[in-house]
């Protein structure tokens, strides 16, 4: 092996090049946080590289992808965050009894307490289901070097390998030590095996069996999977798994309790070997397993110790089951435990413990195309706002319902009735849209969720004659997750073709920043029977157009206060952060509050501006002039 230098990288960084310097073959993906910027390391080293980069539409497509490629004897890697395991569970369900050649690797980025996605999901579930290898990292190195040995243990497994990487440890950054395997080129075969590739009937409960015998001859093995820390002769012991493991080494240095506490870290969480926890509990009189969101950990241990441990075994009757687990929590109960407190000089005093940070949402950027769609969709739908204070807490109540999907689109102010999983905004208006057929209803959602699996229930739609629109936000990006292309970015795929293919005979062209083309649209589509399509169009403005670019470098837009009457359709409703408040000219408020002088005056600040110009089709008055040297 190669030694190479220490480099300094996140956890992102650090599967990367740890696929890197396994000499990976292929890689396949979907994008999502934590783990969405490990393709684009990759294919910044692309052109030092030899291997090929898949960008697959859904998981599903991405998990099938990475099976092929290992049946052949190449080493495959396979990204996606923990709600798209959900997607590809049908295929990794079946990619265990195939025995695969090539080393295979599910990275997945899970998100306790979703600070990086739209919901919580403990997926560690799958493991068992799936009866596949489930690694958990403790650090950024410890990824790295877990990634690594995941493809040596799926060669000799002849099984998938599941790598976990919580957001922690994704976004975490530190020094990685980086270490190049010599690897002899491989050449690439797919060979018939009906025995292992054809799994049905009898011949899919026999290789169920192979598989699990195998799982099991690995379980006695492997060694590495338990290491401990502290004082091995204390009664307390402590079972960690992840990025539990330095939350709980942090608390018990600084609350001083290295000597009354044993901790063991469990790298190999499935298959669990339960030997390493039956010699560490064979002193102890209370073991604690500290582990986030449901108890998947403490749950393989009550079932394999059963009977063999006499001491008590806590996890989940005092920590939560939701959410990530902190420090404070940690904290609060070893103090509590042990009578003692954190050393007034440190960070973790308890003054500093109980802060909380106000919430940050996200929220439309500057030139966002979605600012101006919901606008007009609200304006269709006769949607009236009700605010119950705060900027973020604007409540919209509408006579029609609007089908919402994950993505930039489900950003605050949330003007849509629900926000659940991928494609939940047509698949959810589509049962409704038969059981109430004269419910004002739209859908919505992006390209990239139309894409991945979106167009499928559109043609369900189709074929089950449901009247129903469906708006499909295009902004050429799938920009939530880092910006990478979708099928309209690249223009190898015509839209509306595909829309036509499928059966949708009533589709509109709208341009996103023009809101009242979009609220035309809307009220046309209410009258036509069957599927319709409102394809709004506006790039993203992160990725800007060469002519986006143009307008903004050349275009100017100034409110002209003498024509505005004080309606703040463009800074209420619209709520475009680059018009503001001019406050050196906003008459001041009347003392008799139902005397409010609600005329403001506005102006727009040129340094937030990105001269999409939407505010120009809101404006009532004719108040907003754009000049523009190419008009």
């Amino acid at each position: 092996m190669n030694k190479l230098k220490g480099t300094f990288g996140d956890g992102n960084d650090a599967i990367a090049w740890a696929a890197q310097d396994a000499s990976v073959n292929y890689i396949s993906h979907y994008p999502g946080s934590p783990v969405n910027r490990v393709i684009d390391v990759l294919e910044a080293d692309l052109h030092d590289e030899s291997y090929i980069i898949n960008h697959a539409l859904n998981e599903h497509i991405a998990a099938l992808s990475v099976m092929g490629t290992s049946l052949c004897g190449a080493r495959s890697l396979l990204v996606m965050k923990h709600v798209g395991l959900n997607i590809a569970a049908d295929p990794l369900n079946y990619s265990a009894v195939i025995k695969i050649k090539g080393g295979m690797v599910v990275v997945v980025g899970t998100d306790p307490g979703a600070r990086t996605s739209t919901g919580e999901e403990d997926v560690h579930w799958y493991a068992a289901q799936f009866n596949l290898p489930l690694l958990e990292p403790t650090s950024v190195q410890n990824t790295y070097d877990c990634v690594k040995q995941a493809f040596e243990i799926s060669e000799q497994t002849q099984l998938p390998v599941l790598v976990f990487v919580p957001g922690r440890i994704a976004y975490q950054s530190s020094l990685i030590s980086r270490q190049k395997e010599e690897v002899s080129a491989r050449s690439f075969l797919f060979e018939k095996d009906p025995e292992n590739l054809i799994n049905v009937n009898v011949r899919a409960v026999k290789n169920h069996r192979k598989h699990i015998l195998r799982l099991q001859a690995f379980q006695q093995e492997y060694s590495q999977s338990n290491q401990t820390y502290f004082n091995p002769q204390a009664s307390f012991g402590i079972v960690t798994r992840g990025a539990s493991y330095s939350v709980c080494c942090e608390v018990i240095e600084s609350l001083g309790l290295t000597e009354k506490v044993h901790l063991l870290n469990i790298e190999l969480t499935y298959p669990l070997n339960i030997n390493g926890f039956l010699v560490f509990a064979k002193n102890k009189k209370k073991v604690i397993i500290i582990e986030d969101q449901d108890g998947f950990l403490e749950t393989m241990i009550k079932r394999e110790a059963f009977g063999k441990v006499s001491c008590e075994v806590h996890g989940k009757n005092i920590f939560p089951i939701w959410g990530e687990i902190s420090d404070e929590q940690v904290r609060d109960y070893l103090s509590e435990e042990f009578e003692c407190k954190a050393p007034s000089n440190t960070v973790f005093s308890t003054a500093l413990g109980q802060l909380d940070s106000p919430e940050r949402p996200g929220s439309f950027c500057e030139g966002c195309p979605h600012r101006s769609s919901f606008y007009g969709i609200d304006k269709a739908l006769n949607n009236q706002s009700c605010k119950s204070g705060g900027v973020y807490s604007t409540e919209m109540y509408s006579t029609g319902i609007i089908g919402g999907d994950i993505g930039c689109s489900s950003l605050p102010p949330h003007r849509t009735d629900w926000l659940l999983c991928m494609n939940a905004g047509i698949g959810i208006s589509q049962g409704i849209a038969h059981l109430l057929p004269d419910q004002p209803l739209v859908s919505t959602g992006g390209e990239g969720s139309f894409f991945h699996g979106g167009v499928i229930s559109l043609q369900s739609a189709v074929e089950n004659n449901i009247n129903l629109t469906h708006i499909i936000f295009d902004n050429r990006s799938v920009a939530m997750t880092g910006h990478q292309d979708s099928p309209t970015s690249s223009g190898k795929t015509d839209l509306g073709m595909l829309l036509k293919s499928i059966g949708v005979k009533h589709i509109f062209e709208v341009d996103a920043f023009v809101s009242s083309e979009l609220t035309k649209a809307i009220e046309d589509a209410k009258q036509l029977e069957g599927v319709k399509a409102i394809w709004v169009q506006g790039d993203c403005a992160l990725q800007p157009s060469a002519e986006s670019l143009r307008r903004y470098k050349e275009r100017t837009l100034i409110i002209h206060n003498e024509l505005c009457d004080g309606c703040s359709l463009c800074y209420e409703e619209l709520q475009c952060p680059a018009i503001v408040k001019d406050k050196k000219h906003t008459p001041p408020l009347l003392n008799d509050d139902s005397q409010l002088d609600h005329k403001r005056i506005l102006q727009i600040d040129l340094n937030l501006c990105r001269r999409c110009a939407a505010c120009l089709d809101v404006c009532p008055n004719n108040a907003i002039e754009v000049i523009d040297p190419n008009d």
